[in-house]
């Protein structure tokens, strides 16, 4: 039975996508003139909100108040003048910029231009506590869309009216009909919608041709990612994908990038940021393969730090952690060009010399036992100082086990015998 795999698959189905790619771009631009045209409205009303607060100070100077009448009622003054029954400013305004408006003393609406189906206005009505919170409280704007007042659908702006000594005491309110809004809105989608349709059908025609062309991209992304999966983390990826400036591009390096990451994972000691001992077992066969072949040297040395427990002992863990930190970054510069270091475990550390024997690593090792007695750690307040035993063998036929226990039963010796010293040959005991 033929196999179908998702390339042909894709391949199949590329003028779907595109099809519901244009239908969403429709629909985002109506969500996004909706917006557009919602916060012009908006801005409209603000201007609307200060222009009727102006109109009110500068015929009524004086702050907004409520003063208890002889029928038990309160009134609305602006300053000395009762405007309870004259709507003359507010009405005057609303009918000019097509909206309606309100001023609530405290959470109380007192003054408006809303009137019920029998002609009366609708004073009295509270604002929601919401409303409140926003604008009373925290003297903030309070903006809603599509709030159904009476039947009819409105946007509503709500701002704050301030007292002469700054608080607010009251909050203006602007509603404008959202029938007019959304008919505009229409009105601006529709020239898209009408170019979208044939430009929709041309560009699925285009995408099932790129489709064709992508697939063999797809593959190799596969069958490398594949590799990468079986524990393959030496796999590579041809570059041509990786130099392609389009999605697949960034696939196929987003895809490199995290096999780099996962061997950083695999590989790599967290604390010092060198290679830690599965790469070392894994990476001293190849060299020792090679070293087999072409006949090229190589040694081994392995690090310990001096009376390390007792930094951890005295200046805490975290600064134990600084001193290796510190020093195996002074171990990964030395190592450039001569090989690499790891982290074997603990206050441990393992130099690979390629092309080195171990006479040779001997001599440059007296300049990197000279940088660590010059080196002063700052951690938490403390100055640090420490040494390192080492002990050196050379590369051998063995497993990198063995090779390390050579090298490590002379950094015994040097730690028997002083520390603070590299040691190449262990003397031998007079008979």
């Amino acid at each position: 039975m033929k196999k179908t795999g998702i390339y042909k698959r894709l391949l199949y189905v590329a003028v779907f996508p595109v099809l519901v790619f244009g239908l969403l771009i429709t629909i985002f631009s109506y969500i996004r003139f909706k917006k557009s045209i919602y916060t012009e409205a908006r801005t409209d009303m603000r201007d609307v909100a200060q222009s009727m607060l102006l109109a009110y100070d500068i015929a009524y100077p004086g702050d907004f108040s409520l003063v208890k009448n002889e029928e038990e009622t309160y009134d609305l003054y602006k300053g000395d003048v009762n405007i309870v029954e004259d709507y003359s400013i507010i009405d005057r305004l609303s009918q000019r910029t097509g909206t309606q408006l309100s001023i609530l003393y405290l959470n109380t609406r007192v003054h408006t231009t809303f009137k019920s189906a029998s002609g009366n206005r609708l004073n009295g009505l509270l604002a929601n506590s919401d409303t409140v919170d926003k604008v009373l409280y925290n003297q903030k704007e309070a903006f809603y869309e599509d709030i159904d007042v009476l039947g009819t659908e409105y946007i509503v702006l709500y701002v704050p009216i301030y007292s002469s000594n700054g608080s607010v005491l009251g909050i203006a309110e602007v509603a404008k009909e959202t029938a007019s809004l959304k008919k505009n809105v229409l009105r601006a989608v529709w020239p898209i919608l009408a170019l979208s349709i044939p430009g929709m059908i041309l560009a699925a025609f285009i995408a099932f041709e790129t489709t064709k062309h992508i697939t063999d991209v797809l593959r190799a992304i596969q069958v490398f990612l594949n590799h990468v999966a079986t524990g393959n983390l030496q796999a590579e990826l041809n570059t041509k994908y990786l130099r392609r400036e389009d999605e697949l591009g960034e696939i196929s390096r987003s895809s490199v990038l995290m096999q780099k990451s996962i061997r950083a994972s695999v590989e790599t000691d967290p604390l010092t940021g060198l290679f830690n001992r599965r790469y070392l077992l894994s990476a001293v066969p190849k060299i020792t393969e090679r070293a087999k072949e072409t006949g090229e040297p190589y040694c081994v040395a392995i690090c310990d730090i001096d009376f390390f427990k007792k930094v951890n002992d005295t200046y805490g863990h975290n600064c134990g952690d600084d001193v290796l930190k510190e020093v195996a970054k002074t171990l990964k510069q030395f190592m450039e060009r001569k090989g690499f270091a790891s982290r074997w475990g603990g206050e441990e550390f393992v130099l690979i010399f390629t092309k080195f024997t171990a006479s040779e690593a001997f001599s440059s090792l007296d300049t990197l036992m000279e940088t660590i007695r010059n080196m002063t750690i700052h951690s938490e307040g403390n100055d640090i100082r420490v040494t390192l035993t080492i002990g050196l063998a050379d590369g051998d036929n063995s497993d990198i086990n063995h090779i390390v226990e050579k090298a490590d039963e002379k950094l015994y010796y040097g730690k028997e015998h002083g520390r603070n010293q590299v040691v190449y040959e262990i003397p031998k005991k007079d008979d």
